[in-house]
């Protein structure tokens, strides 16, 4: 019976030595000691960010965080204490930073005056039909609206050049005549009045017709197009087609038959998005505070129609553009850049990785770690991490893979991993560092 006993009690012990196996050291400590190389410990001062300083002293400013610390109650002093050393490690264990995007409405304030809007362009373009406006047939046609460059492209060169001979501005009535001075305001004679009423008519018909002749010789002495419409018929004459893009030509005819030089200076749509792609990742940053989603059908009113018969694939290289403007991720260095911890970090590993070495960081918070783990991926360093989350049977797995696997550069742990099983001397890096010392 005593034999059956002791078989019983060494299975019992041989089933406690296999689970307490892999969270006992086998040696003294005593012994261990001496294999261990000397330890170094450097206490590296790192300043606040300017985000960092900027939600310390608002925290501190606030009414709430005064009335607390002068309550005196230990459970709120520590809150306060545990709330500065969010802000210290990362600000965005604080206060993450927002994505930006824009507030959708559905109607825009145009909208609400789409009926006026209607009726004053039906009245410009009636007094444009009848002539009003200037005095020559054009009442919208003035300005600067006709030297538009669309309005340049592909206009006759002979015909611009014909207008500018054309040009009679300087036989208009009253052309060249300056204002003569001004009789005495006299209103309490017949004649004295009569004399400024003429005066008045005259300086009215010279103005009206100094205004015509302004806009008579803007509209005779238009600047020469651009791209002359002699000069695009004669390359479309070489090509034989109209000039598109070069990816757009079927290269299956002969060399002799087509012109390629021409179509290989048009540049395609998909290209010239490809060209603007770092320039949109630069400078398209501002996202709009509010838009409406009805204001293309206002915008685009009377070409729905022509928006219709084109392919859905023609605004594809404008989707990053408007996407850019619509929505805005934080940029990934500003991970590094808004703690003054990880600044001083990404130059300790820097110089650490050169050096060959290997890296075990501790941290007591969890959340940090999802930090480190955001900021390794970002500088490329391969990693291992360990916390109180890790299965029971990967913890072993994954101390002895960082142990044989030189390859794996750092190893990122809670500073509790003593108590999951961990040891620290189980563990044989080069460095460790503890991030989170407030």
């Amino acid at each position: 019976m005593g034999s059956i006993l002791d078989d019983e009690n060494l299975q019992r012990v041989h089933k406690l030595h296999t689970v307490l196996r892999p969270y006992l050291l086998r040696r003294l400590k005593r012994d261990v000691e001496k294999e261990l190389p000397s330890k170094h410990e450097h206490l590296t001062l790192c300043p606040l960010s300017k985000r960092q300083r900027f939600l310390y002293d608002e925290f501190m400013s606030r009414a709430q965080t005064r009335d607390a610390l002068a309550s005196g109650v230990y459970q709120k002093i520590a809150n306060i204490l545990m709330q500065l050393r969010k802000v210290c490690n990362h600000p965005d264990l604080f206060e993450t930073r927002p994505i930006v995007t824009s507030f959708a409405m559905p109607r825009s304030a145009v909208a609400d005056f789409e009926i006026q809007e209607f009726l004053v362009r039906r009245r410009m373009v009636r007094s444009y039909d009848l002539g009003e406006g200037d005095g020559t047939g054009g009442g919208l046609d003035f300005g600067l609206l006709g030297l538009r460059f669309i309005d340049r492209v592909g206009e006759s060169l002979e015909i611009a050049q014909e207008q500018r001979r054309l040009d009679e501005t300087p036989f208009l009535p009253h052309f060249g005549e300056s204002e003569t001075e001004a009789p005495i305001k006299d209103l309490r004679t017949i004649e004295g009045f009569r004399k400024y009423s003429a005066h008045l008519d005259r300086v009215r018909k010279v103005a009206k017709w100094a205004h015509v002749g302004y806009l008579n010789r803007l509209k005779c002495s238009r600047p020469d197009p651009i791209f002359p419409g002699e000069l695009l018929s004669r390359v479309e004459g070489i090509v034989k087609r109209t000039i598109v893009p070069f990816s757009e030509v079927d290269t299956s005819k002969g060399y002799l038959d087509e012109v390629y030089t021409v179509n290989r200076a048009v540049k395609s749509y998909v290209t010239r998005a490809e060209e603007m792609v770092p320039l949109v990742g630069r400078f398209a940053f501002v996202t709009p505070a509010a838009v409406a989603l009805d204001l293309p059908r206002l915008a685009l009113a009377g070409h729905k129609d022509t928006i219709r018969s084109l392919p859905p694939s023609l605004d594809a290289p404008l989707h990053q553009a408007a996407v850019k403007l619509q929505i805005a991720f934080p940029d990934p260095s500003l991970l590094q850049y808004d703690c003054g911890k990880l600044q001083r970090l990404a130059e300790l590993l820097r110089e650490r990785h050169l050096g060959g070495h290997r890296v075990l960081i501790f941290t007591q918070m969890t959340k940090v770690l999802d930090i480190l783990e955001v900021f390794l991926n970002f500088h490329g360093y391969l990693y291992l991490r360990l916390d109180g989350a890790t299965k029971i049977e990967d913890r072993q797995y994954i101390t002895e893979r960082f142990n044989a696997d030189s390859r794996v550069f750092c190893f990122i742990s809670s500073s509790r991993s003593g108590g999951v099983g961990i040891k620290c001397v189980s563990l044989v890096p080069s460095f460790r560092i503890l991030i989170d010392v407030f």
